[in-house]
C-alpha cells in the first residue's frame, strides 16, 4: 500500500496500481491488487484519514462493454465466494444475511451503469453472469465503506471489453489509455461529487 496524501477535500481515491490512476492534485491510496489488499487499505484510510467519500477507480474487463467505456459501478458481486455446500447462498458474505449484490454508492447519469464482480482471479473468458464486468477489488472497497457507513463511488475503465482485447494492444497502453481516462474523470468529476457531499 501506498498513501500520497495532496489535499484536506477528505476525497480520497483507491486504485490498485498507480499506472490505472495518479493525478497529481488527488488524495491517492495505491491498494495493490486483490480483494484483501484492498479490504486492509480501505480500512487504513477509513482509520487514519477520516474520509468524506472514497472513489474507487481503475481498469475492470467486460463482455458487455466496449474497450476504453468508463462506466459507473454502484452495484457489487464477490463472484468467487460460494459457500453453498454449508447451505449458505452463493456469492455472499459468510456469516451474514447479505444479498448476493451489494447496492452501495454514487450513481452517475453521465456514464453507462454497471454490476461489477470482484474476486481474486484473473478472468481469461468474461461472461457475464448476474454481473457485467469484473475486477479483483471493488467489491472490498464497497463493502468496507458500507461498513463503516463511508460514501463511496467507483468508475471502471473497460480494458478488454468486447469491441477490443488486451492482445490487441500492449498491456502498457492499455494501462496509458486508462491513466488518461482516470485523471481526465477526475478532472471533470472531482468538483460534482465533492459539493454535493
Amino acid at each position: 500500500m501506498k498513501v500520497f496524501k495532496r489535499n484536506n477535500t477528505g476525497m480520497w481515491i483507491m486504485t490498485a496500481v498507480s499506472s490505472e490512476f495518479d493525478h497529481i492534485d488527488a488524495n491517492i491510496c495505491v491498494t495493490n491488487i486483490g480483494k484483501v489488499a484492498a479490504a486492509i487499505a480501505t480500512q487504513y484510510i477509513i482509520d487514519t484519514q477520516k474520509p468524506k467519500i472514497i472513489i474507487n477507480v481503475g481498469t475492470a474487463g467486460s463482455s458487455v462493454f466496449n474497450y476504453s467505456e468508463i462506466v459507473n459501478c454502484y452495484q457489487f458481486v464477490q463472484r468467487d465466494m460460494n459457500l453453498t455446500e454449508f447451505l449458505s447462498s452463493k456469492f455472499s458474505v459468510p456469516g451474514t444475511n447479505d444479498s448476493q449484490i451489494l447496492e452501495y454508492g454514487h450513481t452517475d447519469n453521465r456514464f453507462k451503469s454497471a454490476i461489477c464482480g470482484t474476486g481474486d482471479t484473473f478472468v481469461r473468458n468474461i461472461e457475464q453472469d448476474i454481473w457485467n464486468c469484473v475486477d479483483m477489488e471493488s467489491f472490498s472497497i464497497a463493502y468496507t465503506c458500507h461498513a463503516s457507513n463511508i460514501q463511496f463511488a467507483c468508475y471502471k475503465f473497460i480494458s478488454d471489453g468486447k469491441s477490443s482485447s488486451t492482445t490487441d494492444k500492449q498491456w502498457i497502453d492499455v494501462l496509458n489509455d486508462a491513466k488518461i481516462a482516470l485523471n481526465k474523470l477526475y478532472d471533470d468529476t472531482v468538483n460534482t461529487i465533492y459539493f454535493a457531499l
